[in-house]
């Protein structure tokens, strides 16, 4: 067996693979040196548009780097490139290590593309800005806002323009509420996508900041809406990493064209 080149690794290393692949994880963890600390997550047993724990991206960000598992059920699994992705999204070292040969690469790939367009009414700004923020600042996501606007702009053509690049690059969050609800021109965009004359209805998330569901005839488009709201089960930051993982997901389904586990 060849030996991984594990001084490249820095002191407090996250593992991240498939549990299919926990043979060989321990295998890995064996032939480090004793000044690397592994870290190793406990297994995630639901699907990502299920379920996250915020504590996962903790763990992440409480280490220096990553070594993922390159090959093997590792290839296929969402979450490892969920780990991989964030870590150099948040500036981490990034190393892969091969599943055969254990043999430690740095990672040279780049990180996803996180365009996301938010759509919302008027009276939810106050709302949506704290969770956008959070997503800009913390989540590492590109959000567009309507500060971007330049004076003497034609706003309509810019929102329009914003609104097609990041759908096309990445997806739309329509913030759901009791206000939104009943907005006439959040409506409207709704059933224009509906109708088929953009790609808004296969890249757009609902996130609720209410108990309102959203619209009967768009839960045919998409997978279950994301609570942003609080509960006696979740705080409301730990639904907002909920959000963070779900456009991952979605994301990573939309950009990479394979079977994800």
């Amino acid at each position: 067996m060849t030996e991984p080149m594990s001084t490249q690794l820095p002191a407090k290393c996250f593992i991240s693979h498939a549990y299919a692949d926990v043979a060989t994880r321990d295998r890995l963890i064996k032939s480090l040196p004793s000044y690397i600390a592994p870290i190793v997550f406990p297994p995630i047993t639901v699907r990502p548009h299920e379920l996250v724990s915020t504590q996962l991206i903790e763990s992440l960000l409480s280490c220096d780097g990553l070594s993922y598992l390159s090959g093997g059920a590792s290839d296929r699994s969402f979450w490892v490139a969920f780990e991989r992705d964030y870590a150099i999204q948040a500036g981490k070292q990034v190393f892969s290590a091969d599943v055969d040969t254990l043999k430690v690469t740095e990672h040279t790939g780049s990180a996803l593309d996180l365009a996301v367009f938010p759509s919302y009414v008027q009276e939810d700004r106050s709302r949506v800005s704290e969770v956008a923020d959070f997503l800009k600042r913390e989540r590492h996501f590109n959000l567009w806002s309507a500060d971007d606007l330049q004076a003497g702009e034609n706003w309509r053509e810019r929102i329009y323009h914003e609104f097609d690049d990041r759908l096309e690059r990445g997806y739309g969050v329509a913030f759901w509420s009791r206000s939104a609800s009943v907005s006439q021109r959040m409506r409207t965009d709704l059933e224009r996508a509906a109708r088929g004359t953009s790609e808004f209805n296969d890249r757009v998330l609902f996130a609720l900041l209410d108990d309102v569901p959203p619209p009967a005839f768009w839960l045919r488009f998409q997978d279950p809406a994301v609570q942003l709201y609080g509960d006696a089960e979740r705080a409301m930051h730990q639904r907002w990493d909920d959000l963070v993982v779900r456009l991952y997901w979605l994301l990573y389904r939309k950009t990479v064209h394979r079977h994800l586990e």
